[in-house]
């Protein structure tokens, strides 16, 4: 039996032992979620795993469909049918840049967010090489795998990297940034919002510090996009990195903003496409929604993230009274509106997640899975966590769907499942 099925086996059966399995869950009809402008954005009825992905917004599905009705041509092609599929592009691109405050020529569009903050990394190092400025770089140990396992790849090329640890509530601190400082250093990552724990970092102090010694700074915005107001014209970042479905876009579309004046080599080789930068036919639905998205995000920001706040802040009030040997992550620092990761001592993460589904609760463990085996989440480590807290903690994140209506029914539920998986 293949590893991945003999987990989930192993896992049912588990489940059943501590009366989570219920079958009956499987025959009951789900019903949806509140609707956004008349439109049912999930089949779940409470769905709370946005920092994964979001609901695709009603608006954002409208401009996909309109691009990919009239926006079918090359965009690369002179004629018309070409010019006005380009037309989709530059108008998508515009809307993103008026919601971070950039100029539209500074962004890049991408094939998705990992692509985004590979390109930055990679295209930043091959071209510095040239410069021959050095060949040290300062990673964060809480960046999300796309830049972790690249920074890892360019360690066994003989790159040096020193991966600074947060402190014990998921922050990056300035002062590990300065410490790590070289001579040689020649780029730093910090991302702007941890997407699992949501703490969010002191990118504009980061940034400052970079910009006097001269170091490029780039920063993964992907997770802080849509949660948090960004304005790019004031935070000194060198690139930065973003994605549309995490704020409502389709997948499979991201964007990399780079700063007037850095020179990055091209990933992408190809037919010139985005100034020579990102080769390959554009995907013109795909970037029609994510501008749609973007659009979306400026009308109604400040609004959606007031609320979304207070329902996070109504879930983690309500958990403390119900389980009152619950711990907050971050609970002391700035973290994302939307997201509350907690610890619940005896009740395993993936237990949890699974015991949940059953009840048609989507949320996330705080652990990652590969090759059919659990790992501690690798976040909570560098924060000081046990492996233990580690693989006893798991992440819920609201969003367009959610209402206060429904916070009772998943604390009940999640109390539920704690008190079971005790036995």
């Amino acid at each position: 039996m293949p590893l991945s099925r003999r987990y989930c086996a192993v896992t049912l059966l588990f489940l059943a032992e501590f009366r989570l399995f219920r079958p009956e869950y499987y025959t009951k009809k789900r019903r949806g979620f509140p609707s956004l402008n008349g439109v049912n954005l999930q089949s779940m009825s409470h769905y709370l795993d946005h920092n994964a992905t979001a609901p695709l917004l009603p608006e954002a599905l409208e401009a996909m469909t309109l691009a990919a009705k009239e926006g079918w041509a090359n965009p690369s092609s002179l004629h018309e049918p070409g010019r006005r599929s380009k037309q989709f592009i530059e108008d998508a691109r515009e809307k993103l840049a008026a919601l971070i405050q950039v100029d539209p020529s500074t962004l890049v569009f991408t094939g998705g967010g990992t692509e985004a903050c590979n390109f930055a990394l990679f295209g930043a190092v091959q071209a510095l090489q040239t410069q021959h400025k050095g060949r040290h770089l300062i990673i964060s140990a809480i960046e999300h795998p796309a830049i972790k396992s690249g920074a890892k790849s360019l360690e066994e090329q003989g790159w040096q990297i020193t991966w600074i640890k947060p402190n014990s509530d998921g922050v990056i601190e300035t002062e590990s940034v300065e410490k790590a400082l070289r001579q040689d250093t020649v780029l730093c990552s910090v991302m702007a919002a941890n997407n699992e724990v949501g703490t969010v970092q002191p990118i504009h102090e980061i940034g400052t510090l970079l910009r006097e010694k001269g170091v490029l700074f780039f920063c993964d915005m992907t997770q802080a996009l849509g949660k948090l107001p960004v304005d790019l014209s004031k935070t000194p970042v060198d690139l930065a990195a973003f994605v549309a479905h995490k704020i409502g876009g389709p997948k499979g579309v991201g964007a990399l903003y780079i700063r007037k004046g850095i020179r990055l080599e091209s990933l992408l080789r190809g037919g010139g496409q985005e100034r020579g930068l990102r080769g390959g036919t554009e995907n013109v639905p795909g970037i029609a929604g994510y501008g749609a998205a973007a659009e979306w995000w400026q009308q109604h920001g400040d609004e959606e993230r007031r609320r979304v706040e207070s329902l996070r802040d109504q879930l983690q009030s309500e958990l403390q009274k119900k389980i009152p040997e619950i711990k907050i992550n971050a609970a002391n620092v700035s973290r994302l509106p939307n997201t509350l990761h907690a610890t619940f001592p005896g009740c395993r993460s993936d237990v949890l997640v699974m015991a949940l589904d059953l009840r048609s609760i989507s949320a996330s463990a705080g652990s990652a899975c590969a090759s059919g085996s659990v790992k501690p989440s690798e976040v909570l480590l560098a924060m000081g966590r046990s492996s233990e807290e580690a693989m006893s903690s798991s992440r819920f994140s609201l969003g367009f769907g959610n209402t206060a209506e429904e916070i009772p029914a998943i604390v009940e539920a999640l109390a539920q499942v704690c008190q079971q998986a005790k036995g």
